[in-house]
């Protein structure tokens, strides 16, 4: 059972939340916030696995409260849902430690596929809202991509590859035949390499510069 906060400041927007999460008998929603200091309060107090945070919310954003989030309780993976669709929104929302940024425009199916691969340490990102990702990436990286990529050890691309995919370490571990500390002794040099310590922009990364 995956234990899942709601927070957005729109009643209407929780209950269809809440009706969408309730067709799967795998996901619980434990609480609802109202704002992002509710939000922070609520995590704290029934911690669950996935936090459902809009951006736009009155008293603290969703953005600030996702930063201190991050910082305080890092094993929840927060998963924002929003109709912001700027490049620097989603490019802001991810940097700032979010597991997934999906638009309000998703389908029930869609938003449950999204919160189970979150909880599984995949990444989730609406296919309308990653091209805002890579225009953000690309914008950010400016003229170091070629180095970068040309630093890269075989053995690091394939990591990379998988990374791209959505496979967790275990999975990359399984697939390439090495241990999970080599996977993550990997993945810290891909990132050192790179400049991108998030997973999920490590994948963005990959896809948009013809690593996969």
């Amino acid at each position: 059972m995956t234990k899942v906060l709601v927070a957005d400041d729109f009643p209407l927007v929780r209950e269809g939340f809440a009706a969408a999460l309730a067709r799967d008998p795998s996901i619980r929603v434990v609480g609802f916030a109202v704002d992002g200091v509710d939000a922070l309060e609520q995590t704290r107090a029934l911690q669950p696995e996935v936090l459902l945070l809009d951006l736009r919310m009155p008293r603290m954003s969703g953005l600030m409260a996702l930063t201190q989030l991050t910082v305080e309780m890092p094993h929840v993976r927060v998963l924002v849902v929003s109709d912001l669709e700027a490049d620097d929104t989603v490019v802001d929302a991810v940097a700032a430690g979010a597991a997934g940024f999906i638009s309000k425009h998703i389908t029930g199916d869609d938003l449950c596929a999204a919160i189970h691969a979150v909880k599984r340490g995949e990444a989730a990102i609406s296919p309308d809202l990653l091209g805002h990702l890579m225009r953000g990436l690309r914008r950010d990286s400016g003229g170091v991509v070629a180095a970068a990529t040309n630093a890269l050890t075989v053995s690091e691309l394939k990591v990379l590859r998988l990374v791209a995919e959505g496979r967790t370490d275990k999975q990359i571990s399984a697939t390439l035949y090495i241990s999970p500390r080599t996977v993550q002794s990997h993945l810290a040099n891909i990132r050192a390499k790179t400049g991108i310590a998030r997973r999920t922009q490590l994948a963005c990364w990959a896809t948009e510069h013809a690593v996969t």
